[in-house]
């Protein structure tokens, strides 16, 4: 599959699941929420890399591709 249709499906991921305020998203979960949705389209196992989705956030921050998204990090204390 081409590497623009996995970005964008990617993209496409990351948010619909940060739509979902009720839930706080981890850079983890969002790798694998990731990789999900690439096996089911793909039908195979697909590793996204943390600096893929991490890219991935960042270019959607920026007015780049026209998402200009208000995507925020919260730091939390780990006990």
């Amino acid at each position: 599959m081409p590497q623009n249709k996995n970005a964008l499906i990617r993209y496409r991921t990351i948010d619909k699941c940060l739509q979902n305020r009720y839930r706080q998203w981890t850079l983890e979960d969002l790798i694998e929420a990731c990789s999900e949705a690439l096996y089911e389209y793909e039908g195979r196992k697909v590793n996204v890399s943390k600096r893929t989705v991490q890219l991935d956030i960042q270019t959607m921050r920026s007015e780049k591709l026209g998402y200009n998204a208000p995507i925020t990090v919260r730091f939390f204390k780990l006990k």
